[in-house]
């Protein structure tokens, strides 16, 4: 958790030794950096502001309805939002409706900025595990390569040791690959689990949020009703999910000992902030699940080819020998491919070229022997 704040505060610095890729990166960078920084605002608007202010013209207990309905949570009347703002109702899903089977509950206000903190987590979940699992692996093969201060011996020493290495392991690369696959996979399934578990917390409001929000913007009436400049137009998704003003009913026991009811207008002036976090999420899940959906097909036909992995590697390092990369694709697997892949992202170039040309020489001595 600790390293999304760190990358939070710094989206530009990456890690030195890259063990994963781009898209997977949007998760537990990016994404995961986001929902930590939508946290922190939330989170201190409703600690440091106000965040539901309510009206009454007893003013004993003013100081105790906002703390109350807090507690017990506000209302809307769902039918109230296809009225005319003015002419029949004075906001938009607030009419004089007292039957109690009619209100929708804003339940979720009060946990917002956990459900941040929690969806944050959530996407760094597979990078942790992928880098669990890794185990630093790649920074150990690559590190001495690296380094340019390093003697000549010594450079040749690392050198040779990683030649060894990968001549001998070839072919023993893939629960490697598969580890990395399954962490891929488990951040597409999170993507997934996010819309059920969000339209969960917002009472099965939020998994066609998106959709609703674009059929009503470019519905006829919108249009219609925008240019007689009106001032609320019914049917508003936004103002649906993330209402501005809401009900609550206080009683309490009167100067005769009897119950008296107050019905108390609301205003939750958080969902100004709520509503643009999770419009964004919305259109930004949708896109990362794309992209990861994508990735995902690309590293299978991976799986499947050795031509497509030949072919990446001739396109990603032009400077090595199609004959070097060739001999090892050939012979090696997806965990072979990937493991290559990554070295050659994670030192020079030229170096790599001239590590990809002592492997293959070494590969094709060694089945020429048997």
């Amino acid at each position: 958790m600790f390293e999304i704040i760190e990358r939070a505060c710094t989206f530009s610095e990456f890690e030195k030794t890259k063990i994963d890729y781009a898209i997977f990166r949007l998760h537990y960078i990016f994404t995961a950096g986001l929902l930590f920084i939508f946290f922190v605002i939330v989170t201190t608007f409703q600690v440091a502001g106000n965040p539901l202010a309510c009206e009454s013209s007893d003013e004993k207990i003013i100081d105790a309805i906002p703390t109350y309905c807090w507690i017990h949570s506000t209302f809307v009347i769902p039918k109230a939002f296809y009225k005319d703002v003015p002419e029949e109702i004075a906001h938009p899903g607030i009419d004089s409706t007292q039957n109690p089977k009619k209100f929708r509950y804003i339940t979720y206000y009060q946990w917002v900025y956990f459900m941040l903190f929690f969806q944050a987590v959530s996407f760094y979940i597979p990078r942790w595990l992928w880098k669990t699992w890794e185990g630093g692996k790649m920074k150990t093969l690559t590190k001495g390569l690296n380094n340019s201060l390093l003697p000549g011996q010594k450079l040749d020493e690392e050198f040779e040791a990683l030649s060894r290495y990968l001549v001998k392991t070839l072919g023993a690369h893939d629960a490697y690959a598969a580890k990395y696959y399954l962490c891929e996979l488990l951040s597409l399934l999170n993507i997934v689990a996010q819309f059920f578990l969000l339209d969960i917390f917002f009472s099965g409001q939020y998994i066609d949020f998106g959709v609703r929000i674009i059929e009503f913007y470019t519905s006829e009436s919108y249009h219609r009703q925008n240019k007689n400049g009106t001032y609320y137009i019914k049917g508003n998704p936004m103002l649906i999910l993330f209402p501005r003003v809401s009900k609550c009913i206080y009683r309490a026991f009167g100067s005769t000992s009897l119950i008296e009811v107050q019905d108390v207008i609301c205003i939750l002036t958080l969902n100004v902030i709520n509503e643009k976090i999770y419009i964004f999420l919305w259109f930004w899940f949708v896109i990362l699940g794309i992209l990861t959906v994508m990735s995902i097909i690309i590293d299978f036909f991976l799986i499947i080819s050795w031509c497509t992995r030949l072919w990446t590697l001739q396109a990603r390092f032009y400077l090595v020998d199609n004959k070097d990369f060739r001999v090892l694709v050939r012979k090696g697997s997806f965990g072979d491919w990937l493991l290559l892949d990554l070295i050659g992202r994670n030192i020079n170039h030229v170096v790599f070229r001239n590590l990809m040309s002592d492997v293959a020489s070494k590969m094709t001595e060694y089945y020429r022997k048997l």
